[in-house]
């Protein structure tokens, strides 16, 4: 199973770690286009950027989850990342289903996971080394660093993001902590449900957890 306050940590420090940069709104009309950047770089940009948030003394802790959040919205493949948790059932779903499941799950996911400035105490995310896997996606290894055990510059966790491009923007569409996936920690957890209940009781369930986290 993967430490819950860990993944907590790692979607407040890099969830966004995949945006591919900010094009200027000003560019002539008649300009090149910019270069496709690469999924590293891309890291290496948004990482800074979520640690300034995480970092800056003038924001609340409820103006740094919501920057947080947003960036996430825009930057995760939430669609690709609960397809995958599904698995094989993905494929019976009928369209509609496919929708509500996947508004629940992207919910889920950011309730779950997303008050990460609580758990935030000043660690930091260095990129080790990159790889292209061999159905396009990109793998960006990233380590995370801090004090542990009162000890500082530290390990905390080894964190593996899968990142997929679409219309020159790379996504995540999952991430490993220390050799464990999120997408395989869900799908063991739904396995379960759509063996004894189906989609239905899934939504349900996924709807009642995010109902009374609002609460």
């Amino acid at each position: 199973m993967i430490d819950r306050k860990i993944v907590a940590l790692v979607f407040g420090l890099a969830i966004a770690a995949v945006f591919v940069g900010f094009p200027s709104l000003a560019r002539a009309a008649d300009a090149d286009p910019p270069p496709a950047q690469t999924a590293r770089a891309a890291i290496d940009k948004v990482i800074h950027d979520a640690l300034g948030i995480l970092r800056d003394p003038k924001l609340s802790l409820d103006e740094k989850r919501l920057k947080i959040k947003q960036i996430a919205y825009d930057n995760i493949s939430f669609e690709v990342m609960g397809r995958l948790s599904l698995g094989r059932f993905w494929r019976g779903l009928t369209d509609a289903q496919r929708t509500e499941y996947s508004e629940e799950f992207k919910q889920h996911v950011t309730n779950t996971y997303g008050h990460t400035t609580d758990d935030y105490n000043n660690e930091d995310v260095t990129v080790s080394g990159d790889r292209q896997e061999t159905d396009g996606d990109w793998t960006v290894e990233t380590r995370i660093v801090g004090t542990r055990n009162n000890q500082p510059n530290q390990e905390i966790a080894k964190v593996d993001y899968r990142l997929r491009q679409k219309d020159n923007q790379w996504k995540i569409i999952d991430f490993t902590i220390d050799g464990v996936s999120m997408i395989a920690n869900f799908r063991s957890q739904f396995q379960e449900i759509m063996d004894d209940g189906g989609i239905n009781e899934l939504i349900k369930l996924l709807h009642e957890k995010n109902a009374a986290n609002e609460k």
